[in-house]
């Protein structure tokens, strides 16, 4: 589980691989988050392919709480979940 401070961006890194082990781009990638009021979306979450198999998840958090983040990637001989906890708190100075 990460810990960052509400209003900042939560990172996450990916690899996807084929059955053969070596990283490859699935057909599909996809992800959400349930934020701390329960609703689930994909609007805060910015996915970049950074190279072959490998993706990079920006979350913006906007409120405090714990959010949960589900990546999923399928297609092209990957089938990959990846799940986290990302805990969010306000900052001590507001």
């Amino acid at each position: 589980m990460s810990k960052i401070i509400v209003g900042t961006t939560d990172t996450s890194r990916v690899e996807f691989r084929d059955i053969n082990g070596a990283l490859a781009d699935p057909t599909t990638v996809t992800a959400e988050v349930k934020k701390p009021d329960g609703s689930v979306t994909s609007a805060p979450i910015t996915i970049v392919n950074s190279a072959v198999g490998v993706y990079d998840f920006y979350v913006a958090t906007d409120a405090a709480g714990m959010w949960y983040l589900v990546i999923t990637g399928s297609g092209n001989d990957v089938d990959k979940v990846f799940e986290k906890t990302i805990c969010v708190v306000r900052s001590s100075t507001s």
